[in-house]
């Protein structure tokens, strides 16, 4: 068990990318789950998790802009859950006016017996 709830207070500021923090829920050999938060007009940047297999999207409260390489700029808005190929790079701007709250789940390929 895990717990996802509370604010911004819990995440950590994501180094390079102001008004980005990010926590760690659960870390398990097959699947990672993070909580971030985005404060209004807050960019992440182009970035991607290579060791994801997949990769779900889910934003909570706020709005923003997600650009996944490749594909046009959509907008995502509070409950939308976006399926990202794993390992893909992408970005995301908040262009609301309040802190945007996401969910993301990563799946990760085994590791190989020894």
């Amino acid at each position: 068990m895990a717990q996802a709830i509370g604010g911004v207070e819990k995440g950590r500021a994501v180094a390079g990318d102001p008004g980005i923090s990010s926590m760690v829920v659960m870390d398990r050999p097959d699947f990672r789950v993070l909580r971030d938060w985005a404060e209004p007009g807050a960019v992440r940047r182009m970035h991607n998790h290579a060791d994801a297999t997949y990769h779900v999207f889910t934003l909570l409260t706020g709005q923003l802009v997600l650009t996944i390489a490749g594909q046009p700029p959509v907008e995502v808005k509070a409950g939308d859950v976006v399926d990202l190929k794993g390992g893909i790079m992408h970005t995301f701007t908040n262009t609301g006016t309040g802190t945007a709250t996401i969910v993301e789940v990563f799946g990760k390929a085994p590791k190989p017996a020894h």
